[in-house]
């Protein structure tokens, strides 16, 4: 049988040749007409736009990068902030898959109830604001926390997606320590100039977020996803990565000095020993591991510690002690001066001018609120956190019929990283701040997984 019928005639060769040779002419043209540049902006314009329709068709995986760009920090290294257009990117693709489908999972009454208390006593608060345009500042951070909330909500769906969550949060905050090692290299970024004072030049580890405290508050709060990360890890070479990364974890933790996040660290420890060491061989083992950390962590970093009581009984010794303390006294005595109406949402930092000689925050998120919004505002705020939480804590005791084996396990280092970040909201100024709410729109995902699990005959998924 002849196979000439199957070969391209001479006039079809030709066109494949010069639509194989295109490019090359396109680019020659481009040149000598002296617009290569602009061929540079077209080119990087169609990759944004085909990575734009990748995670437009795939939301899930830009609310996994979203998350990871948060925790890492490494917009630090972009011209723009990446997370506002990821961010759109998937709110569209939602909305579209809503109006399609008109499947709403964030149904939590307490969370709504709440949120629309707290929104109601915030706009309230501002016809006491000093400066309403910090109110409008913080409403923007608080709405979209609300936003990222509904878009991890409605997208994790699943055990495996929020654990695909949990894996994000924990990359971004694995991936902050080494750009922060980066940074103090190359001598950029918030790491450089950022010391210890008392006479001592010492740097203070911030990897790729704006101070130290913050960075340790987030990296605290990703350590117990890490080690739910080992617990349920079948490869053991993965698991050897992951042991790895949770020393880097550790590692960085200590590096930034931070005096606020040994409560946190001590309850993520003590809350994984009691539950998970059964045997005295295992309790040997954590205080080996425990003895080697402290060893291993900078001596000044315990003078640190173990000074803060001779801090707080001679304040001018320790001039972050003083002006911190010097921020709560005053925030409380203007709270009860306006219990029920509050200054303003984010106005403490400039009414309080009369009597705090720097401009600073109250460096305690509940007591930001309180002193913004007054009691309901408050009342509002921790609603909204336990909305969240109770079902962490609830999943943790439930026992899961229809879901693997390791939700129970999930919910219960989910529940901690949240009381993680709780604690550390004690020491800083980060009411709408994702590594706050991401913890909480996880509980919202275990609590539509405990309904369904409840709900479903057992056995059935």
């Amino acid at each position: 049988m002849s196979t000439d019928a199957a070969l391209p005639s001479r006039r079809e060769r030709f066109l494949l040749a010069a639509l194989s040779l295109s490019p090359l002419g396109v680019f020659l043209l481009v040149h000598w007409l002296g617009y290569v540049k602009h061929l540079k902006l077209v080119g990087v314009a169609f990759a944004g736009l085909g990575a734009a329709t990748v995670l437009f068709l795939r939301p899930r995986w830009g609310l996994w990068l979203v998350v990871f760009y948060v925790y890492s920090g490494v917009g630090l290294f972009l011209p723009l902030n990446a997370a506002t257009p990821l961010t759109t990117i998937v709110f569209i693709a939602v909305m579209l898959e809503l109006v399609r489908r008109g499947d709403n999972r964030l149904e939590d009454p307490i969370f709504w109830y709440a949120n629309a208390l707290f929104l109601l006593v915030a706009l309230q608060s501002m016809l006491f604001a000093r400066d309403p345009a910090l109110s409008f500042r913080e409403l923007g951070g608080y709405g979209k926390m609300l936003l990222v909330t509904y878009l991890i909500v409605q997208l994790v769906r699943t055990p495996d997606d929020l654990r695909r969550l949990a894996q994000a949060v924990f990359a971004g905050a694995v991936a902050t320590v080494f750009l922060g090692v980066a940074i103090m290299m190359f001598g950029i970024g918030p790491g450089e100039g950022n010391y210890i004072g008392g006479g001592l030049n010492i740097v203070r580890f911030s990897g790729a977020h704006e101070n130290p405290n913050r960075a340790a508050a987030f990296m605290c709060s990703a350590l117990p996803l890490g080690l739910f990360a080992v617990k349920y890890c079948r490869s053991r070479l993965l698991r050897v990565v992951y042991v790895v990364s949770i020393l880097t974890l550790i590692v960085g933790i200590f590096w930034t000095f931070s005096r606020s996040v040994v409560i946190p660290f001590t309850v993520v420890l003590v809350a994984v020993a009691v539950r998970e060491l059964r045997s005295r061989r295992s309790w040997v083992m954590l205080l080996a591991v425990v003895a080697f950390g402290i060893l291993l962590a900078p001596r000044y970093y315990w003078e640190r510690v173990l000074g803060l009581r001779e801090a707080f009984e001679s304040t001018t010794i320790d001039w972050s002690v003083y002006t911190r303390l010097l921020a709560l006294r005053t925030a409380w005595e203007m709270f009860l001066q306006h219990p029920l109406t509050g200054i303003g949402l984010g106005n403490f930092i400039v009414a309080a001018a009369y009597k705090v000689f720097v401009r600073i925050v109250v460096h305690n998120s509940y007591l930001e609120i309180l002193v913004g919004t007054g009691v309901f505002g408050l009342a509002a705020f921790l609603a909204i956190l336990w909305s969240g939480v109770r079902h962490s804590l609830a999943g943790a005791r439930h026992h899961w019929r229809n879901q693997p084996e390791w939700m129970r396990s999930l919910a219960f280092y989910l529940a901690l990283a949240t009381i993680s970040m709780f604690l550390s909201a004690f020491f800083g100024t980060m009411p709408f701040r994702y590594p706050l709410w991401v913890p909480i729109a996880a509980g919202l995902v275990i609590g539509n997984l405990l309904r369904a699990d409840r709900e479903a005959p057992a056995g059935v998924s």
